[in-house]
């Protein structure tokens, strides 16, 4: 796992920890992460928007081989879900059987470390 500078992960922090997007005001598009510019109508007049407070499993995968730096966390689900308003992540599943698993399931996001950068690092 890339491990980022403590200036970059506090540049971040919003975006990360709180789900804040970006809403095009043009055409109405929302993006998470945020984007600068709209892909549909390249407009770049936006305003930052929160994701809502629940959201649908589209599809899902277990993980049994782990990129460096999290190999003690395998298996672990990675799925794919979407917002009430088309917005789409690429999140961890956790405290779930993924045999119980099923498309339409709803979920609630909820924040978990990244990473601890040493003994005495940053979280």
């Amino acid at each position: 796992m890339s491990k980022n500078s403590p200036s970059k992960m506090w540049r971040k922090q919003i975006n990360k920890y709180s789900l804040v997007g970006s809403k095009f005001k043009k055409s109405g598009n929302a993006y998470y992460p945020p984007r600068s510019v709209d892909p549909k109508d390249f407009s770049t007049d936006s305003i930052p928007k929160t994701c809502e407070e629940e959201a649908t499993l589209v599809t899902w995968s277990l993980v049994h081989t782990a990129p460096e730096g999290i190999e003690k966390l395998t298996p672990y689900i990675i799925a794919i879900l979407e917002f009430k308003n088309g917005q789409r992540v690429t999140a961890q599943i956790v405290d779930v059987d993924p045999n119980t698993l099923s498309k339409g399931d709803i979920f609630h996001p909820t924040f978990r470390k990244y990473y601890t950068d040493g003994e005495d690092g940053i979280i």
